[in-house]
């Protein structure tokens, strides 16, 4: 169960809207609408062993700056990932929590520092108050810093 302050703080954000493309890169093996993997490992947005997710780029080049940042934090060369692929998805979401703005981030206790960190705690607790409150997704800055 997430933080009742942290749910309240998010549920007092202005829900976003999206209607366009979205870039994601994945290992060519699995299965590109699971979101399976982000499950069980974990991820920026959402604790190991929590909720299926699928993490999205807004533009092609970020969905790339991902996967070398990836690559990079595992200590390994990008071809020891290959074969990768670079889907494309068209999107139409009603309930997202944006935090691309200042105001949002602060009123969630958020730094710039906190979406490309190490520990991604911070993060995670958001992203699980989030999906307790029925968000379809979080807009945010790029871990990588390049783009959204």
């Amino acid at each position: 169960m997430p933080s009742p302050d942290l749910v309240a703080a998010i549920d007092a954000v202005d829900v976003a809207r999206y209607d366009g493309l979205a870039y994601r890169h994945q290992a060519a093996r699995w299965n590109p609408l699971s979101g399976a993997g982000a499950r069980s490992q974990g991820g920026r947005w959402n604790p190991p062993e929590s909720f299926s997710t699928l993490y999205l780029a807004m533009e092609s080049q970020t969905a790339v700056a991902e996967f070398h940042r990836m690559a990079k934090r595992s200590g390994r060369a990008p071809h020891d990932f290959m074969p990768r692929r670079i889907y494309r998805y068209a999107l139409r979401l009603a309930s997202l929590v944006d935090l691309r703005q200042g105001p949002a981030q602060a009123a969630l206790g958020l730094t710039l520092d906190d979406f490309g960190a190490d520990d991604p705690a911070r993060c995670q607790a958001i992203g699980e108050a989030a999906q307790y409150l029925g968000r379809e997704g979080i807009i945010a800055t790029s871990a990588s810093g390049r783009g959204r």
